[in-house]
């Protein structure tokens, strides 16, 4: 493998650290939705609500000053199946772990590829396989929170207290900065597979080379030889 074929290989360990990355912030930072909920007959009251995976944060003005409350998803998940779906939320969930850890199979896959002169296939084939792995891991974390998004939360994000109290949120949310964050992991696999076909074909360039040299040797010698 030739220095240019193994720099653009090593190009993908740093689209692979950055997928890593985003994903592992995308799972603990509470800004997969955002919210500002109202009050019926009100207003002068206000609302601010945003929450991830598994945490999130709820203001709520009556007109007496703001108050807050912690948001526990997995709580929400199991007392109140109205807001969100189980299932999807667990989508969600996984194919963001699932494609952090494609992506770090594909940073050490590219480090050991790039770092080795060898002609074997078994590496690049782990990277290809980590990479498809990470995005479509993370395809499938960006399906369930839309579908979560678009047949939940664009229509409620409060629980059921809230409501009572007068509160809605229709129609006011909005996907969030985490959620982007997994769209932009999908874009830096696309590119990492992208660079991967290349080195692969400069690679199989460079092998047809080498077999073609002894070839052309060979014939030389019969013709001086006749």
């Amino acid at each position: 493998m030739s220095l240019k074929t193994r720099g653009i290989v090593f190009a993908t360990f740093f689209g692979s650290c950055l997928i890593v990355g985003l994903l592992v912030a995308a799972l603990t930072t509470d800004n997969w939705v955002q919210a500002s909920p109202k009050r019926y007959n009100s207003s002068e009251s206000q609302g601010r609500i945003h929450f991830g995976l598994f945490g999130g944060q709820k203001h709520l003005n009556v007109a007496y000053g703001w108050r807050r409350h912690d948001v526990d998803v997995l709580a929400v998940l199991q007392d109140e199946p109205d807001v969100m779906s189980y299932w999807l939320w667990l989508g969600t969930a996984i194919g963001t772990g699932l494609g952090a850890l494609g992506g770090a199979v594909s940073a050490v896959a590219s480090v050991l590829k790039s770092s080795s002169a060898s002609k074997k296939s078994g590496t690049m084939v782990v990277l290809f396989a980590a990479n498809i792995l990470s995005g479509l891991s993370q395809i499938l974390s960006f399906v369930c929170w839309m579908l979560q998004f678009l047949q939940y939360l664009t229509h409620n994000v409060l629980v059921a207290e809230d409501r009572d109290n007068n509160w809605y949120s229709s129609g006011l949310a909005s996907l969030s900065t985490s959620f982007y964050l997994v769209v932009a992991g999908i874009v830096i696999v696309i590119i990492n597979i992208t660079l991967l076909i290349v080195a692969t074909s400069m690679e199989k360039r460079e092998r047809n080379r080498v077999l073609e040299v002894p070839t052309d040797e060979k014939t030389q010698g019969a013709i001086m030889l006749y």
